[in-house]
């Protein structure tokens, strides 16, 4: 069984308004799915990124956001990223299994990451899609302010998801591709 995560918001979820894309890398090569998720502590912080292709690691952090409002998904996230090639330019990808019928949203399999189907995250709630633009040294940072209402993602659901960070979109072949494994969320 894949990790499970209960927190009150989703990270990207800016991505969920969004139609998901087709990548261009195919089956999640490299990432062994029966192999247990990335452990994460109830806060949501230390989800490890790894190299399906290409050089690099990193971290993906969610932190509860206590605002309210509009959204039913509040989240304060950061993606750090090291190791990978200096001066270099990271799309900020997810693939969310929400609205998937039959209990798919949330059954640890991630289904749309395996059809290659990841889409842009916000930078925040309305904003442009989320980048990382990366230091001489090869490491970078992004913090994402996450907040999003949808009919398939209300309090008490759960979702599955996995980041990928690549420094290609399609149709172009990324030669840098990091990916967290998939976890599911329960919205609280």
């Amino acid at each position: 069984m894949n990790g499970y995560l209960r927190i009150t918001a989703c990270v990207a979820i800016g991505m969920f308004g969004v139609a998901c894309s087709s990548g261009s890398s195919g089956p999640l090569s490299g990432l062994n799915p029966a192999a247990p998720a990335a452990t994460a502590a109830s806060d949501g912080h230390g989800l490890v990124l790894r190299a399906v292709v290409g050089d690099g690691t990193g971290i993906v952090n969610v932190t509860t956001d206590a605002r309210t409002g509009d959204f039913v998904v509040n989240t304060q996230d950061a993606v750090h990223v090291r190791g990978v090639a200096p001066d270099t330019l990271l799309y900020v990808r997810v693939a969310v299994d929400a609205g998937l019928p039959g209990g798919q949203q949330s059954d640890g399999t991630c289904q749309r990451a395996t059809l290659g189907q990841f889409g842009p995250i916000a930078l925040y709630p309305g904003g442009p899609a989320a980048t990382i633009e990366t230091s001489p040294a090869g490491t970078g940072t992004v913090h994402i302010v996450g907040g999003f209402t949808s009919p398939s993602v209300f309090n008490g659901a759960r979702v599955d998801l996995l980041f990928r960070i690549v420094d290609a979109l399609p149709p172009a072949v990324p030669t840098i591709d990091l990916r967290t494994d998939c976890f599911t969320i329960e919205i609280k």
